[in-house]
């Protein structure tokens, strides 16, 4: 009883927060003093009560889970992001996420992540929430931190493959913080998924031979790729372009480390990509993947690159997480309040990134796939003050939030990003209870006037 009840306050919790993301609960006409006390007594329970993150996510986990098995291919996406909160130092909780800096030292909590994507990038849900400890740091705790997150994710991910069907390939995509022994050692144990990571160290692949980058750069590359690195990078400097690179592939024996001395080589394709003509001032884009995936061909190295690629929708949902759902600005003072909120909050960023994505992927679905009725209500009347097609169509739905963000469709503008679409959803979210209130108010208004069958007869 006591769990159906927890239940039940997290889902209106959610609810009324999804409404208005960015904002307080209390923001929410919707949310009297009951649901906001609610709410906060949600968030303040012990912290060995049932409210844990892992709790709090298990049912957008399960759904995301029943998605996946829909599905051929899923790309489950391990990222992590630092959340700052260093705007409020009297918390008591969170620890300081970027010790190497000398000029600030910045209190806030290390987020990691798994999010599960179709391989053309449609977010299906988010599978993962963690956060690192940084109180201890001997001389290679960073290392062994990030190599540990990883590996629990990793498990964490197999767990999830377990519970999809046989016929869905699962793939594990981590950057340059897993290209180690221990995580493919690691994926020869978990047979169920595979193991994609960019590579960040040029090993040695033996005693007298050449290191790893040296190997795979050598000789006439194996074809040609046009890649987008607008936003793989991470750097706002690098021009938004398609890269026109050469593609190189090979089979290796990855060496074993000192911390997996016991672990035999694990043989590992390794796939290059180098730019050949950069703009001028700017270093060539190249990546070296590391993968326990056959590849065999250039169509094959294209696969493995083209999986990569969508890591950028870990660094759209941190994005959304923080900018639109503004977790850096939550006020709970200890770091097990803040961690709840968080884990709600990305259940709600994980909706808006793939609300915007699923209108140009299923722009035909049924609107009702996204959207509440009293949402698609107001939706109906705001397409026809404005002239706009109406929202019988997901795709139109979502273009009449983007137009509700300031997205205007001109002639040059590009697509609705993601900024506009969370404007668009907190615009939507008090027009639509501005509408459902006035329509409640209408009938009772002829409720009132009228009397018997004939005022019921009255009613829309």
């Amino acid at each position: 009883m006591v769990e159906t009840r927890l239940s039940a306050r997290l889902v209106n919790n959610a609810d009324l927060l999804d409404a208005l993301p960015g904002s307080k609960i209390k923001s929410n006409s919707a949310s009297d003093g009951a649901a906001t006390n609610a709410s906060y007594r949600l968030i303040d329970m012990p912290a060995e009560s049932a409210v844990k993150v892992r709790n709090i996510l298990a049912q957008h986990r399960e759904r995301g889970i029943e998605r996946a098995r829909r599905q051929r291919t899923v790309l489950a996406i391990q990222g992590g992001t630092d959340l700052n909160f260093a705007t409020r130092p009297g918390n008591a909780g969170p620890e300081v996420v970027d010790p190497n800096r000398k000029d600030a030292k910045s209190l806030g909590l290390r987020l990691n992540a798994t999010l599960a994507v179709t391989d053309s990038g449609l977010p299906l849900g988010v599978l993962r929430v963690g956060f690192d400890s940084t109180k201890t740091r001997p001389p290679d705790a960073h290392a062994r931190r990030n190599t540990r997150k990883l590996l629990d994710g990793f498990v964490d991910i197999a767990k999830a493959a377990r519970e999809v069907s046989d016929g869905t390939r699962v793939i594990a995509v981590c950057d340059l913080e897993a290209d180690s022994c221990e995580m493919f050692d690691a994926q020869r144990r978990h047979p169920q998924i595979d193991l994609l990571a960019r590579a960040g160290h040029d090993c040695e692949l033996g005693e007298h031979g050449p290191n790893l980058f040296a190997l795979i750069g050598s000789g006439a590359p194996d074809g040609l790729i046009d890649v987008e690195v607008e936003d793989l990078a991470a750097r706002p400097s690098r021009r938004e372009r398609l890269a026109s690179c050469e593609l190189r592939f090979r089979r290796v024996a990855m060496p074993t480390t000192k911390s997996a001395a016991d672990a035999d080589p694990a043989a590992v394709s390794v796939v290059h990509v180098v730019e050949t003509a950069p703009p001028r001032s700017e270093n060539p884009v190249q990546w070296h993947f590391l993968t326990n995936l056959d590849v065999r061909s250039a169509q094959d190295a294209a696969e493995v690159i083209g999986f990569y690629l969508q890591r950028r929708q870990i660094e759209n949902f941190f994005r959304v997480l923080k900018s639109g759902c503004r977790a850096e600005f939550l006020l709970f003072r200890t770091a097990d309040r803040l961690q709840r909120a968080v884990a709600i909050n990305a259940v709600i960023a994980w909706r808006i990134v793939v609300m915007a994505l699923l209108g140009r992927e299923a722009p035909d679905c049924a609107p009702e796939l996204a959207f509440a009725d009293h949402e698609l209500d107001f939706l109906q009347g705001y397409a026809a003050e404005h002239g706009l097609p109406e929202p019988d169509r997901l795709s139109a739905a979502v273009q009449l939030v983007a137009h509700l963000g300031g997205f205007r469709d001109r002639k040059h503008d590009s697509d609705s990003g993601y900024q506009v679409m969370w404007h668009g959803q907190t615009n939507l979210g008090n027009a639509a209870m501005g509408h459902q209130i006035g329509f409640k108010a209408g009938r009772r208004q002829i409720l009132q006037k009228g009397s018997g069958a004939g005022a019921m007869q009255e009613l829309p």
